[in-house]
């Protein structure tokens, strides 16, 4: 079979040292990238300083095709994945955020999985560095999660590396490092609501490629580790609430099996905020599952990282916050100031 080609596509907003950290690597795969799209919206060009540094650094032969979009006015990672998603031309979409670091084969490998199984539709590699949940979390996850909500990612996940089955069928992959063939993707994009540091987008687009009849895998002779960056503390319940009412609404028919899954899925959530209630004393928990309550039922408008509902679009169901402002500039008469836009 003829080689495939791949673009590797990095979203990435003020984080100079970690976009070059991921090229370096991506340039160092024993497999070599075509097309390398990065989508920053950062404040400044640095990144783009130091993406041309690193493509330098190597030979001419190893070198991408690099097509690196600023765009401050892009609003978070499942937008800025749309943008490269429609410039990249190649076999093979490979998404990959700048906090992944990535094995030295895991691209090959991941490539041959995809030329192997041709109905696969995507696959990502397994996370060495995950951390377990607790036996409780486990717990709660196999009571209360049940049907569309049983993230069967998971298992794969804590058992790591050393696994014999080298490519493992799963409902959902994270987007974090995700291989997608092109024909597959065809038109699907992630929903246009997500903004910010979104959650459930992976979601998103996992249940939108099974819907058109797509396989997901994990190969777990691909490695990555994820370096998060630390995020502010806050109470979960409510991220979780709307990031898997959203797509359950959006994906899932709701059958009586389905309407019972999900009233149980907000069971579990609610019985463990209340224990976490009595143990901490304190009501937060209890508002936060209000909380997102009141996004699931009132379309999300308090939602973080989803933007308040507006006009229908045929595609996504919703304009995008810019698209917005630019329908009202339209009935106005006036227009929006366009940002600096280097592509």
């Amino acid at each position: 079979m003829a080689r495939l080609t791949v673009a590797a596509i990095i979203p990435t907003k003020n984080r100079a040292s970690l976009l070059a950290g991921i090229v370096e690597r991506l340039l160092a795969q024993t497999a070599t990238i075509d097309e390398l799209v990065i989508v920053d919206q950062s404040d400044t060009d640095e990144g783009r300083v130091a993406v041309r540094r690193a493509l330098e650094a190597v030979p001419a032969s190893r070198r991408p095709a690099l097509d690196h979009v600023w765009d401050r006015a892009i609003n978070g990672a499942a937008a800025a994945r749309n943008v490269a998603f429609d410039r990249a031309r190649s076999d093979v979409l490979l998404c990959v955020d700048d906090d992944m670091e990535p094995a030295p084969d895991a691209i090959e490998r991941l490539l041959a999985h995809l030329i192997a199984v041709p109905h696969l539709a995507a696959v990502t590699p397994v996370i060495t560095n995950y951390e377990a949940p607790t036996l409780a979390h486990r717990l709660v996850s196999t009571i209360f999660f049940c049907g569309p909500f049983r993230d069967d990612r998971q298992p794969v996940y804590w058992r790591g590396a050393g696994q014999r089955e080298r490519l493992v069928e799963v409902g959902m992959l994270g987007a974090g490092m995700i291989a997608i063939r092109r024909s597959a993707l065809a038109d699907i994009r992630f929903d246009a609501r997500y903004r910010g540091a979104s959650l459930g987008e992976d979601l998103d687009l996992s249940w939108a490629l099974r819907a058109r009849g797509g396989t997901l895998a994990i190969a777990t002779d691909a490695h990555v580790i994820h370096r998060k960056a630390p995020r502010p503390a806050s109470r979960h319940e409510e991220a979780m609430l709307a990031s898997w009412g959203f797509v359950y609404a959006k994906h899932q028919p709701k059958t009586l099996a389905n309407r019972l899954a999900f009233g149980w899925f907000v069971v579990g959530v609610a019985t463990t905020a209340a224990i976490a209630a009595l143990r901490s004393r304190s009501f937060t928990p209890l508002r936060s599952v209000r909380a997102g309550l009141f996004n699931i039922r009132n379309d999300y408008s308090r939602c973080s990282f989803l933007t308040p509902p507006t006009a229908p679009t045929p595609d996504a169901g919703t304009f995008s916050r810019s698209r917005r402002d630019d329908v009202a500039a339209e009935r106005t008469g006036a227009r929006r100031t366009p940002e600096n836009r280097w592509s």
